[in-house]
Formats: structure tokens, C-alpha cells, sequence
């Protein structure tokens, strides 16, 4: 008789195939290893305690949703922050996570004018439903809507921020290093946007701006924008990987990380 496999309580097991649109596109640059893990994670999903760049992404959004870019929107999310990471009745996970947070909204600041947003008319969204891919439920979500003028003809644009560290430019001595570090991010923020293309022209009456569009990449400071030269060939290869992804699924065995305690 196969022995029970246990998992840690808090460990979640998607049985069905399904990612975020991050980690899809980590999939589709990374190594067959490092694939691995990334299906690994995406099957057994820990729930983090603490909401990664919850707070700061909150008020990065609605700082950019308000026409008036009103600077107390940030003041206020960072000096909530710095009570929060001095404050000895929450939890480490809960401060060092406040810390992390005004260290985002620290590095926003410094990269708005880089990041080009000010000259946009941006709005807030609602969370949209998965999107089927090759049998994969992919979640896509854009951070900002981009507000049509009456001359796009029905064209919406979205903007994705990414404050995630990994991988971290910064972290390595050889410059050759850092900038391969810098084009993953690059990479992963390109496929991120061929992912949005593909959940705008499923929502009926709209057609995806490919001019308007970004990712904006707090921690390089830069907007990554639209690839069109090569879109077709990016949305064969999100196809093929959820293909792939579709069935290797099955065969995932969860690691001893994910596993109950003895």
C-alpha cells in the first residue's frame, strides 16, 4: 500500500494546473531546474502571513489612480509603515515586511519621473477572472488601467508594477552578472505584457494599446514596454509552455519543504 503523503498544514495543493502570470513568465526564461521549482511552488503554495508589497503597492496605486498624484497618499502609507516596523507587538514576519514596504514606496518616489507615469491617465481596476491557457488558469492582473481617449477606439492599456527583489541586480560584484539580472527582469516584464494582451482582447469591446502599456520596474527604475516585433512568437511560446505545463502537472511531487512534520 503507497504510503500517505502529508503536507504541512499550511501548504495549499492546486490539483488543477494554474499560475500567476509572474511566475509564468519566470517558466519561460528560467533553466529545466529552476522550471522545476517554479511548477513545485505553483502547485504546493504556502500563503504568505503577511501580503508581499501589500501596503505599499495600495497606496502606489492609488497615488497613480488620483489625477492629482497627491504626495499624502505615499506620506501617509510610510508613516503608517514606520510604526508598524517598530511596533514590538506584531510579529518579525509583520515588521520586516513594513520595512520592506517603505523601502518600495522609497524606491517609487525615486523612479517616477523614470517610470513616466505622471503623463498618464490612470485609473484603478477590479480583479479579473483567470484566464484559460492551454488548459492552464493563468492570473493576470494589471495594477492600473490606462484611460482611453476618445480617439483610441476602444484601445485599453494597462500598467503592471513590479516591486519583487528576485533577481536582484544590485546583490552581485560583476557588472556582466548585474546585467544579465537586469534583462531577466527585462524578459519576465515582456511576457508579462503579452500575457495582458491576451486578457484585454478577451474582454469584449476592448483591444489591447500596445503604445500605453508597460511594466514598470520599481527596482530598475524603468518602464519595460511592449514588444511587437516579436508578440506572435512570445504568445506561441506561452501557449507551448502551458501545453507542457498542462502535463507535467500531475507528476509534481511535493518536497520535503512542503511536507508535515514527523
Amino acid at each position: 500500500m503507497a504510503d500517505i503523503i502529508k503536507l504541512h498544514p499550511s501548504v495549499r495543493e492546486h490539483r488543477t494546473p494554474r499560475m500567476s502570470a509572474a511566475a509564468l513568465s519566470e517558466y519561460l526564461i528560467m533553466k529545466p531546474d529552476q522550471q522545476e521549482t517554479v511548477l513545485h511552488n505553483s502547485r504546493f503554495a504556502s500563503p504568505p502571513v503577511v501580503t508581499p508589497y501589500f501596503e505599499a503597492m495600495n497606496a502606489i496605486r492609488a497615488y497613480c489612480g488620483d489625477p492629482l498624484r497627491p504626495n499624502s497618499v505615499i506620506n501617509a502609507a510610510k508613516e503608517s509603515l514606520t510604526g508598524k516596523s517598530h511596533d514590538g507587538a506584531l510579529r518579525p514576519k509583520a515588521r520586516e515586511e513594513a520595512l520592506r514596504c517603505l523601502e518600495t514606496l522609497s524606491l517609487f518616489e525615486g523612479a517616477r519621473n523614470a517610470l513616466g507615469l505622471n503623463g498618464l491617465s490612470l485609473c484603478t481596476t477590479d480583479r479579473y477572472q483567470p484566464l484559460i491557457i492551454e488548459g492552464v488558469r493563468v492570473s493576470i492582473q494589471p495594477d492600473l488601467l490606462i484611460r482611453p481617449q476618445d480617439s483610441d477606439g476602444g484601445k485599453l492599456g494597462v500598467v503592471m508594477f513590479r516591486p519583487q527583489k528576485a533577481p536582484d541586480p544590485e546583490a552581485c560584484r560583476l557588472e556582466e552578472t548585474r546585467r544579465q539580472r537586469g534583462e531577466h527582469r527585462r524578459e519576465m516584464g515582456r511576457y508579462m505584457l503579452a500575457m495582458a494582451h491576451l486578457l484585454v482582447d478577451d474582454q469584449p469591446g476592448w483591444s489591447f494599446d500596445r503604445v500605453q502599456s508597460i511594466v514598470a520596474d520599481i527596482r530598475l527604475q524603468e518602464r519595460i514596454s511592449f514588444s511587437s516585433s516579436d508578440h506572435s512568437a512570445r504568445v506561441r511560446a506561452i501557449k507551448a509552455a502551458c501545453r507542457q505545463i498542462g502535463k507535467l502537472w500531475n507528476d509534481i511531487e511535493p518536497r520535503q519543504s512542503v511536507l508535515a512534520k514527523a
